[in-house]
């Protein structure tokens, strides 16, 4: 396919801004935040007047992608600052010379496209990863002035992880997407090891991944989920069990039992409603990746550190808090409204919240509380801190999916789904971080 003279130049300029993480090795993090601010404010305010040749719409006010680099740029220099800046620095590289070799080489060279996302492609997602991964290495090792084989090895799954992330079809900008969550994985693997982990005995993998073949099997056979659903879900079975223990593997699985009941309970009068899952609901691979894909990950990443399994309960208290709240919401809610004010809504409309539906989610995301204490994965104190994360992450979805309609976006469902797991493990981690100084907790400080 053949690139437009502007989409090269608006490539060039992306990579080229790259190079300004080098900086960051000598300019302290106000510096660095000022520079970002000014370049947004440029952005803004200038660019629509002198820099329209590389808009990809020159008839726009503003061009989105333009705005969202470097504020995306300003928020890692904000949250990881301090010793942690080289991890903004280099997360910057893989937006800057990732995003563009996987623009230029997908849309170059072609080939297959992405099951899960069919505009992009498996050329672009691996030239994302390959440059992506690069530019972290050589900046971060710059930018820290050391670069130990452990680092690099961290750096290269966060460069995948980013290049995954940023193929997933959300309604938003790419580069609004990949970013943090990347770098929130960076900063948590790299903390040392904790003592205080634990250390339970976790079954071999060979056995993890036999067990969770039956177990998928079984499931597909009970119609609860797809061919593909059983598939991703053994692999999400599989690494939980293996990495995570029994623990984890329990409340993985009182997220699914739970999740699947609800919304089998009145499914046909969802179904007249048209507010019920679809194939009588059987979950398939999408929906499997976007409500346990960061729980899995927390666990293979994460699960040497103290407060492993805070993050990774939380993120499924979230998600079933979300089922649930849509379930029964859309089930028994007589009037539906916006999180945000501003009246009523249509009972079923992406982001409406009703009064059942928000005492499920509560429901919901406290039973995986208990459930997490009582397997272990969680101290009894921990069980209101996982429940209030796990509420609040749901409805960070529905606000999320309102802000976007304002907007004028339409938020992919798995994405959002996704987004609440994420944002339930960011507010357990945060809620149990403050509770502990006395104060509120900024991640920079750990």
């Amino acid at each position: 396919m053949k690139i437009p003279a502007s989409e090269w130049k608006r490539k060039a300029v992306h990579a080229g801004m790259g190079l300004f993480a080098l900086a960051l090795r000598w300019l302290t993090w106000k510096q660095a935040a000022s520079c970002a601010l000014a370049a947004l404010l440029f952005n803004l305010l200038v660019m629509p007047r002198i820099g329209r040749g590389i808009y990809r719409d020159g008839a726009g006010r503003r061009d989105v992608g333009i705005v969202a680099y470097p504020a995306m740029v300003l928020l890692l220099i904000l949250l990881f600052r301090g010793s942690q800046l080289p991890i903004a620095a280099a997360v910057w590289g893989m937006m800057a010379f990732g995003d563009a070799a996987a623009s230029v080489l997908g849309r170059t060279v072609g080939g297959p496209t992405l099951p899960w996302n069919p505009e992009k492609t498996w050329i672009g997602v691996f030239s994302n990863w390959a440059f992506g991964g690069a530019a972290a290495v050589a900046i971060f090792g710059f930018v820290a002035a050391r670069l130990e084989p452990e680092a690099v090895a961290i750096l290269v799954c966060g460069a995948g992880l980013f290049a995954f992330f940023e193929s997933v079809r959300t309604g938003l900008d790419d580069n609004l997407v990949p970013a943090l969550p990347t770098a929130f994985f960076l900063a948590w693997v790299s903390l040392p090891a904790s003592s205080a982990a634990g250390h339970e005995a976790r079954p071999s993998l060979w056995l993890a991944l036999a067990l969770n073949a039956f177990v998928a099997a079984l499931a597909y056979r009970a119609r609860s989920v797809s061919v593909s659903g059983s598939l991703a879900g053994a692999l999400v079975g599989t690494a939980v069990l293996a990495a995570g223990g029994w623990g984890a593997y329990a409340v993985l699985w009182g997220f699914f039992l739970f999740g699947t009941i609800a919304s089998r309970v009145g499914y046909r009068e969802k179904e007249k409603r048209g507010t019920a899952q679809t194939a009588q609901g059987r979950r398939g691979a999408a929906h499997v990746v976007a409500n346990c894909l960061f729980g899995a990950l927390i666990a293979v990443l994460s699960s040497f550190q103290a407060n492993w399994g805070l993050a990774f309960s939380a993120c499924f208290a979230a998600a079933l808090a979300d089922t649930l709240a849509t379930e029964f919401g859309s089930l028994y809610g007589k009037s539906a409204f916006s999180p945000l004010g501003g009246g009523t809504l249509p009972v079923g409309t992406p982001g409406a919240v009703s009064w059942p539906g928000l005492a499920a989610a509560l429901a919901g995301a406290a039973s995986i509380a208990v459930m997490a204490s009582v397997v272990g994965l969680l101290p009894a104190r921990g069980v209101p801190v996982v429940a209030a994360a796990g509420f609040g992450g749901a409805l960070a979805e529905s606000v999320a999916n309102v802000l976007g309609r304002r907007f004028g976006l339409r938020l992919d469902h798995e994405f959002a789904n996704a987004l609440n797991t994420f944002v339930g493990a960011l507010l357990a981690i945060e809620i149990w971080l403050t509770l502990a100084k006395g104060a509120l907790y900024l991640p920079v400080e750990g």
